[in-house]
């Protein structure tokens, strides 16, 4: 792996920051605890405690190791430099979902990936209000609740395909729905993209089309896809490299095929 880490020990890390710092904040936030960092944007006490806990305990345990999160990035973007460094990177969404979060619905997720110069290697997503957690590690599969996850293969029109939520999408994003759609579809609106990618994994979505790339957002739960047998690639080709800016859409699927054909599809 390149990086000596006990994955046992992360994912207990993930899980106790979850719970302690997110779940028991949840539906009981009060006014001063939630503000916007832009538009509609919103952060919370209960991210800006879970990224702290995460930067301090995570980086005590791979020596030498950096940290890359959400709110961090979102006070100074130079953070993301530390990706195209040669240490390894914790990358973290504190609170993936926080609009939820918010509104007091149970699809949020903290999700962790470590990676070393641009290749991520372990992947570690707990959504404690659901009771789902799963970790990855590159090359050695994905499991969670101690069982193995593997998707099944095959070449096939996915039934229930993800895309991006309404209120976020681009116009250029508003045009690949559509034409999704037209192809026939049934699609679903992204509503917490790491519960998302815990359903892919556990099989009960069979795709999904992003239209946006950020790395905390996708760097841990692309390597749990990948390591469920999945497929990932957006514009620039296969994979999700955590070192490098990655041009949408972000297209994920159960076969190579099957995700040539969306982007075919949504590209128009």
């Amino acid at each position: 792996m390149g990086v000596p880490v006990r994955f046992g020990a992360v994912a207990a890390v993930v899980a106790e920051v979850a719970r302690q710092e997110v779940l028991s904040r949840f539906r009981r936030l009060r006014a001063a605890d939630v503000w916007e960092k832009a538009a509609g944007d919103f952060v919370t006490a209960a991210d800006v405690a879970a990224e702290r806990r995460l930067a301090e305990e995570l980086c005590g345990m791979v020596a030498g190791s950096v940290f890359v999160g959400e709110e961090g990035v979102a006070a100074d973007r130079g953070q993301l430099e530390l990706l195209r460094g040669e240490r390894p990177v914790w990358i973290a969404d504190p609170l993936d979902g926080t609009a939820n979060f918010v509104r007091g619905n149970e699809r949020f997720c903290v999700m962790v990936a470590l990676a070393l110069s641009g290749s991520v290697l372990g992947a570690w997503l707990c959504a404690p209000a659901l009771g789902l957690s799963a970790m990855a590690r590159a090359g050695a599969g994905a499991v969670a609740g101690g069982r193995t996850l593997r998707v099944p293969g095959g070449d096939r029109v996915p039934r229930r395909v993800v895309v991006t939520d309404p209120a976020y999408r681009t116009a250029e994003d508003d045009a690949a729905v559509a034409r999704l759609a037209g192809a026939g579809l049934s699609l679903v609106p992204c509503s917490g993209v790491g519960v998302v990618y815990l359903e892919l994994a556990l099989g009960r979505r069979d795709a999904a089309v992003f239209g946006w790339t950020n790395v905390w957002d996708h760097a841990a739960g692309v390597l749990l896809h990948q390591e469920t047998g999945g497929y990932a690639a957006t514009a620039d080709g296969p994979g999700f490299p955590a070192a490098v800016d990655r041009r949408p859409p972000l297209v994920l699927a159960r076969t190579a095929a099957t995700a040539a054909w969306l982007r075919r599809i949504a590209a128009g």
